[in-house]
């Protein structure tokens, strides 16, 4: 009875994981402008769809270490991703 009413300890993530995804994300978002503004690149398209892919991968990550709750049920989408980023920024996350 005693064992239920305890909470579970809160695990505190890995700074080294969250440093890691950081500088993937700010790699991701450094690619993604690359090929927005190229004037000519092959396959636009499938490299930004791919880019902006593993992007929202990672801001899922990302909130899930930070603690972020509520955004996971949405579909892929700008609002999602926007959501996302200004959650993870105030909670200190930069990338």
């Amino acid at each position: 009875m005693i064992g239920r009413l305890r909470r579970p300890p809160c695990v505190e993530a890995d700074p080294f994981d969250t440093l890691w995804l950081q500088t993937r994300l700010g790699h991701l978002a450094g690619e993604i402008r690359r090929i927005e503004t190229a004037p000519r690149i092959y396959a636009r398209a499938h490299r930004l769809k791919a880019a902006e892919a593993a992007y929202d991968d990672l801001l899922d990550e990302a909130c899930r270490l930070a603690g972020v709750q509520g955004e996971a049920e949405l579909e892929r989408s700008e609002e999602k991703r926007w959501l996302e980023e200004r959650e993870l920024a105030s909670r200190g996350w930069s990338w």
